[in-house]
């Protein structure tokens, strides 16, 4: 193997220096790109999320509009109030159950702020027996007691929704609320019940509605609070409106 001279040892120890040099420029160069780079980036998602936040609605979403309430509503509370929560619901399901507390709870807070429509809309594919308890309240509400029909058939939802026939679990809630239970039998099993919940079931379909519970607020549609406080914020926010 030859062996290099003293100078040409000396130059290669310079090119190598000056090599050295290069890499160190090029990383500096890069370190600098790369922390332009994620401050252009920060900042670009800083603005983006500023401009969705302005555009977003503050307790809305889009979706679908809702009818207006009418006569053959089942209500609750001061029909001129500026306030209307209009709810979708079936007595079967486990987050309507979750959330019925929180309704009533609103309507305590609210008392007289707030007009609460209840439309019914059994998921009778997924709950075989939402239909009959729809009937249920239909009849309860024909004798003027669909409230309190409304608080034992969530209250006992775990009593009778896996029951082969519910109905004489329902007659005994008529019973507790004194009501004439021949009148609510007949009404119960009535072609006049099964005409209201699927008009109501029907609408909702015909709004694009395929969960419950779906509540609307002024006739907009909210995305579904996660917690008591957020509800009644959406609805603090809805009577500060002008």
């Amino acid at each position: 193997m030859e062996k290099l001279t003293k100078k040409e040892k000396k130059e290669q120890k310079k090119q190598e220096w000056q090599q050295k040099l290069e890499a160190d420029k090029k990383r500096a160069l890069y370190k600098k790109i790369g922390i332009i780079a994620g401050v252009v980036l920060i900042v670009a998602v800083s603005i983006f999320g500023l401009i969705q936040l302005a555009n977003a609605p503050s307790s809305t979403s889009s979706g679908p509009t809702v009818p207006p309430p009418s006569k053959n509503d089942i209500s609750e509370g001061n029909p001129k109030a500026k306030v209307t929560i209009i709810e979708y619901a079936d007595f079967e399901c486990p987050a309507c159950a979750a959330y019925h507390p929180l309704v009533d709870q609103l309507l305590s807070d609210f008392n007289g702020k707030i007009f609460y429509v209840y439309r019914m809309f059994p998921l009778s594919n997924i709950h075989p027996n939402a239909l009959i308890s729809a009937q249920a309240g239909y009849a309860a509400w024909k004798q003027g007691k669909f409230f309190q029909m409304d608080d034992l058939l969530f209250n006992g939802q775990n009593d009778w929704a896996s029951l082969s026939d519910p109905r004489p679990t329902f007659i005994g809630y008529a019973k507790q609320l004194k009501l004439n239970v021949n009148l609510f039998q007949k009404d119960m099993n009535s072609q006049a019940a099964q005409q209201y919940v699927a008009n109501s079931e029907n609408q909702a379909i015909s709004e694009g509605l395929n969960q419950t519970p779906t509540f609307f607020v002024n006739g907009q549609m909210i995305q579904n609070p996660t917690s008591y406080d957020q509800f009644k914020q959406i609805i603090q926010n809805a009577l500060n409106k002008k």
